[in-house]
């Protein structure tokens, strides 16, 4: 019974942060937009190392708290890449991301769904499943998005 009240308040808490941050987007500076992501993708980072960490200890259920960062924050991407938010000296956004930029949101929402299932299968406890989960949503989401549409290394 607890279950639908806290997934219905996850659905509602993303809707809202990305009505805010669509709402932010077009006063948001390519400067700004481009901190604020950097920062987003360390947190989902954070959160990947945090699962990895988790999984590895056998604190399988732990892993939904950050399956659900990881749901909540791929909301958020899209509007964190506002047209002309494009800097080589200090991102590594590829220009693809505007010229592909129904694929690049399709990463987000197949991370927000990935996400989703992986914080529903760690709730169940089962180890297997969990870490399958969590390595499909790395292998799937993460990796085919940075491959297309980030640069390499920026060398300072």
């Amino acid at each position: 019974m607890t279950r639908m009240p806290f997934r219905i308040a996850l659905v509602v808490a993303s809707a809202l942060a990305v009505v805010a941050y669509a709402s932010a987007q077009s006063s948001m500076s390519a400067p700004d937009a481009i901190t604020a992501r950097q920062q987003l993708m360390k947190d989902q980072g954070a959160a990947m190392r945090s699962i990895s960490q988790k999984g590895k200890a056998g604190d399988i259920m732990a892993i939904a708290v950050d399956a659900e960062t990881l749901a909540r924050t791929a909301n958020q991407i899209p509007a964190l890449f506002p047209p002309g938010s494009i800097d080589p000296a200090t991102s590594r956004a590829k220009p693809e991301i505007w010229e592909k930029w129904s694929e690049f949101e399709g990463h987000a929402k197949d991370l927000n769904t990935k996400a989703m299932r992986l914080a529903a299968t760690a709730r169940t406890g089962d180890a297997g499943a969990t870490m399958g989960a969590a390595t499909d949503l790395g292998r799937t989401t993460c990796g085919p998005c940075h491959e297309a549409f980030r640069g390499p290394e920026i060398k300072k």
